[in-house]
């Protein structure tokens, strides 16, 4: 118990989801949307395609799991994206209504971050102690394999 206890130590299972509030300007994504099941080779399809853009332009990965699935057979929907000003041909062009997000900053090994409802449950909990709004739309904006922050945005 003692050595798991320590793997989970090391891996960051005991790191606090830092929350701070930030202003957001003109929010915009690049990207592509995928319907289906997670076992669907297209998703990994999708998300390959946008690492690679991602990487070669040195930007962070953003995913907005409008339905996130249960199990390896429900159905998800999720937009997978970059935050860019140059225009890209083909891909999905979101902006955003809000002025200000919560965000959320996680560092630790992804097999021992929070899932999403923890991370969601505290940034409501950290706006309505600001005396905001609840956000309206979570996006995870990827920032390496050991750093994840989750973007609450909140409606101007």
């Amino acid at each position: 118990m003692g050595a798991g206890l320590f793997q989970f130590h090391r891996l960051g299972g005991f790191n606090e989801v830092e929350l701070a509030l930030k202003s957001v300007d003109g929010l915009a994504l690049q990207g592509i949307s995928f319907r289906g099941t997670p076992q669907d080779d297209a998703i990994a399809r999708v998300f390959q395609k946008m690492e690679q853009i991602a990487l070669g332009a040195d930007l962070p990965l953003h995913t907005i799991y409008y339905v996130e699935p249960a199990g390896k057979l429900d159905t998800m929907e999720v937009f997978v994206g970059v935050q860019t000003r140059v225009p890209m041909e083909d891909f999905e062009q979101l902006s955003f209504d809000a002025d200000q997000a919560v965000v959320a900053t996680i560092k630790a090994h992804r097999l021992v971050m929070p899932g999403p409802s923890k991370v969601k449950k505290k940034i409501n909990q950290f706006a309505k102690g600001q005396g905001l709004a609840v956000p309206y739309l979570y996006i995870d904006k990827i920032i390496g394999p050991e750093e994840v922050q989750v973007l609450g945005l909140i409606r101007k």
